[in-house]
């Protein structure tokens, strides 16, 4: 195995050749307990950037093995780790330098979610960070000395601020740690309390913008209505109403049929969209750490246009003008009630149990037929059967819930 030293000699032969004579520096080099991979090279500057790889050994990080002594644990460690790189990298590297993607140091440390990812990955034997790294070049020549710069000088600061236990905020990771775990313990316990979904007291439910997953800044703080509310027993303190707890209140919200009503601009989608999202345990701090769905909810909408690709529609959709059988159904452009009929469809055969279903994206004409629109039409005349008139039956017989916001029907 070739050293570090050896590298920055490769990389100050390599100046002003062309960009393939990058491909040389593939292969392991060693560092004070740690080794740098890189495997693979980008064949050009504007090219996707190269594969590398830090392996640091396990000892010498020093990290407990209490925070990793579990499947949820190690999970939540290692996504505060790739969250730890990326805000190194921030700190550290110089940026764009070269032309196409020459300079950048990019690792997948995902968003508000807590995601099981490969970017960092730990084992009792070593932790492992996975990264992207755009060689330098201008036009496409070699840029040796900034090269060296980043493999020789940047890397190694970044992987030392972020994969040893001595150099990270160890009170914050290992809150992150247990915050993980907390909520996996709720979701864990959800099904045994016959409950679909957890919304803690305190929760911040709003985003900043449509397009942003931050908290709104001076949000209302969730409060549960009486006639919902339980407690979980979780496995680590947490703050509650400014003390510290070892057990989280909040609405419960029980399996079967839930709907959410209210006036506009009053929180229905904002709630709804929260049960969304909270399929996956969320960072400290989000708002929505203590709100917890069940894995197995399904957000289900219109989508006008999709191609639906032989699904049994009989459920809600009877025959079709022409003829067109709805038991073995195809289609390259679906209106939006048959695509609402075939993404309910779908979710069941995944294994869904629990539907979200929000009326400003469904199609009204499957979601409800009211009496004046029944008088107007007769049954025989109308294939659609409203999935009103199936909700109940979905979970009497087949143990399906639905959560279902309606401001208008």
């Amino acid at each position: 195995m070739r050293t570090l030293d050896e590298l920055r000699r490769l990389l100050s032969r390599l100046d002003g050749r062309g960009y393939k004579a990058y491909e040389e520096i593939e292969g392991a080099y060693e560092g004070p307990g740690w080794v740098l991979y890189v495997d693979h090279v980008q064949g050009d500057p504007f090219a996707p950037p190269s594969k590398m790889r830090v392996r640091v050994d396990g000892r010498r990080a020093g990290f407990p093995a209490d925070l990793y002594s579990t499947a949820v644990r190690r999970l939540a460690l290692e996504d505060f780790l790739a969250r730890r790189v990326r805000q190194s990298i921030e700190a550290v590297s110089r940026g764009h330098r070269g032309s196409g993607k020459s300079g950048l140091i990019w690792v997948d440390a995902g968003g508000q979610e807590v995601l099981e990812r490969t970017a960092v990955r730990v084992r009792p034997e070593w932790i492992e960070c996975r990264f992207q790294l755009g060689l330098p070049a201008a036009g496409r020549t070699v840029l040796g000395r900034q090269a060296e710069e980043m493999l020789c000088r940047e890397v190694p600061e970044i992987m030392r601020r972020s994969l040893f236990w001595s150099e990270i905020p160890q009170s914050e990771c290992r809150r992150f740690v247990e915050c993980v775990e907390n909520q996996e313990a709720i979701r864990a316990q959800l099904r045994e309390r016959r409950l679909v979904a957890f919304v803690a007291d305190g929760a911040i439910l709003p985003r900043r913008s449509g397009v942003s997953e931050l908290p709104l800044e001076r949000a209302i703080p969730f409060r549960s209505p009486e006639s919902l509310r339980v407690t979980f027993a979780v496995p680590n303190p947490v703050s509650q109403g400014g003390r510290v707890h070892d057990t989280l209140t909040g609405m419960g919200i029980p399996e079967g049929v839930t709907l959410i009503v209210g006036g506009g601009y009053h929180g229905k989608s904002t709630l709804l969209r929260a049960l969304e999202r909270c399929v996956y345990p969320h960072v400290p701090g989000d708002g929505r750490e203590y709100v917890i769905t069940r894995a197995d909810a399904v957000t289900i909408r219109a989508e006008d246009g999709r191609r639906i690709e032989r699904v049994d529609l009989t459920p809600f959709i009877g025959e079709l003008p022409y003829g067109q059988r709805t038991d073995d159904f195809s289609t390259e452009n679906a209106s939006g009630s048959t695509s609402q009929a075939a993404n309910i469809l779908e979710a069941l055969e995944a294994g869904s149990r629990l539907l979200l279903i929000d009326e400003d994206t469904s199609a009204t004409n499957f979601m409800v037929r009211d009496a004046r629109m029944q008088a107007l039409v007769a049954k025989a005349l109308e294939p659609i059967t409203p999935f009103v008139d199936r909700v109940r039956e979905l979970y009497e017989q087949f143990g399906v819930s639905t959560i279902l916001v309606m401001g208008g029907s």
